[in-house]
């Protein structure tokens, strides 16, 4: 099961990397989010392969809660732009 966390933060962690550097040369907005949305999903591996909290149930799906609406909102805001639906 760790080896799953782990696999986890090393690519949620690939892809805030490459949506630091998305940003840094384009300026648009959206891959700094989605950098931040993979944040958010990272902190909650780590958490989990840290074992500091035992009971971290509540911490581990208020992140996880977080980094979806995040997703959500921003497919929301991108489908309003091209005016699809």
């Amino acid at each position: 099961m760790e080896l799953v966390h782990l696999v986890n933060l090393l690519l949620c962690l690939a892809i805030v990397v490459l949506g630091v550097m998305g940003y840094r040369k384009s300026r648009h907005r959206l891959p700094m989010s989605l950098a931040a949305v993979f944040g958010l999903f990272a902190l909650s591996h780590g958490l989990v392969l840290s074992g500091l909290l035992p009971d971290m149930g509540v911490i581990i799906i208020s992140l996880r809660v977080a980094a979806y609406s995040l997703v959500i909102l921003l497919l929301y805001k991108y489908i309003q732009v091209l005016d699809v639906f």
